[in-house]
């Protein structure tokens, strides 16, 4: 079987496990208010006394908390042993936006996905998201040259700084053109992702497909493919996956279906999201909303004084506050049963990972907060 055309122009090479990086800052719980020292721990008994840490640490341990503090009334940040707080941030994603622009997206479709995807990029949230924005058909629409499609119009920058050379393309390009040549076009954005994947290591790559129709064109051969066999493009999208690049597709009105669903299945993305013709412009915003949560995996970087060893790995906790709930901390769950975390190697961990239920949940809300709370006794799933 022929492989894509993509597949033979990729060189392979290893592929770093996506994790989540963490920003040190710590809890303010000291007598006083005053940063506790990195030499130092307070007491659990909940006094706040702080005491200077000697070799082998309290008790004889290797550890500068001494894992006491409440068990009845959940943990507290602010509390004495949990001094020592880290706020989680996702791992930075780069977006690949590929964009219909084929004379069928004219009208308000146009003018609604322009203004939602303005919205998208200015909203706060998506501050930190690495963006980048093509169109299809390019200059030459008969082109099945996949690297006529690799160098975005707009190339990577980071959001909210970005924002403006994203509008500024959107508001320089009308829709035109008869042909809609998804196969090059996706090709191209797939072979852009690998490279940032080859340039940032251990960083999310995903490519968007937004698109409102079947593919048409760019010529009826592609390098032994057609183009316009959805198979052929849903196979693109498969060896985007085989290179840690996955595939997103918005569906905007007038898409078929089946097509976009099988494109995003390939691409590893289940199914694609589709916009009703009832409100474009929201529910468009809404499904890049959705994309920007669903491409981060829900891993984090063990904290450096866990790795290092002065905090114990079981004095650590994870406490998850959603955009609109009060705190909460999630269970150590080793079998994840159900709504909790655990490590990736218990006997060596370097990766906290959410179970299941609770990784759905923090993509359902982009919004939501996750700190790594060190010094109490870690909770454990009944």
């Amino acid at each position: 079987m022929k492989l894509p055309l993509i597949e033979q122009r990729l060189i392979p090479f290893a592929l770093t496990l996506f994790g989540l990086s963490v920003a040190a800052s710590f809890g303010g719980c000291a007598p006083g208010g005053d940063l506790p020292d990195e030499t130092s721990f307070a007491s659990g008994s909940g006094g706040g006394a702080s005491t200077t840490a000697s070799s082998g640490g309290q008790g004889g341990d290797d550890t500068i908390f001494d894992g006491g503090g409440p068990t009845d009334s959940g943990l507290d940040p602010d509390s004495a042993c949990g001094a020592l707080v880290e706020q989680a941030k996702a791992t930075p994603l780069n977006l690949y936006v590929t964009f219909d622009k084929s004379q069928s997206m004219a009208g308000t479709k146009w003018n609604s996905a322009k203004a939602g995807l303005n919205a998208f990029v200015s909203d706060p949230v998506s501050a930190g998201v690495f963006i980048a924005l093509n169109f299809f058909p390019g200059k030459n629409a008969t082109t099945c040259d996949q690297f006529a499609y690799k160098e975005p119009v707009v190339p990577f920058g980071e959001l909210p700084a970005n924002a403006m050379a994203v509008s500024d393309a959107m508001n320089a390009e009308m829709p035109d053109g008869f042909s809609t040549p998804i196969y090059p076009a996706l090709g191209g954005a797939i072979l852009k992702g690998v490279e940032v994947l080859q340039n940032k290591p251990g960083e999310v790559s995903a490519v968007l497909l937004v698109t409102d129709g079947l593919p048409v064109g760019p010529a009826p051969m592609c390098g032994g493919a057609n183009p316009e066999d959805p198979q052929a493009i849903a196979d693109l999208a498969a060896t985007g996956v085989n290179f840690g690049v996955r595939t997103f597709v918005i569906g905007l009105p007038g898409v078929d279906q089946s097509f976009a669903n099988k494109v995003a299945a390939a691409g590893g993305t289940d199914a694609a999201i589709l916009v009703s013709i009832a409100n474009v412009q929201a529910e468009f915003q809404n499904a890049l909303s959705k994309v920007r949560g669903e491409a981060l995996p829900c891993e984090y970087d063990i904290p450096s004084k866990v790795s290092s060893g002065d905090v114990d790995t079981d004095l650590v906790n994870v406490e998850l506050t959603f955009a609109d709930g009060m705190p909460q901390i999630l269970p150590q769950d080793s079998a994840c049963a159900g709504e909790g975390w655990k490590y990736d190697d218990p006997a060596k961990p370097t990766k906290i990972l959410f179970c299941d239920a609770s990784c759905k949940a923090v993509k359902a809300d982009f919004k939501a907060k996750v700190q790594i709370l060190m010094g109490c006794k870690t909770e454990i799933a009944n």
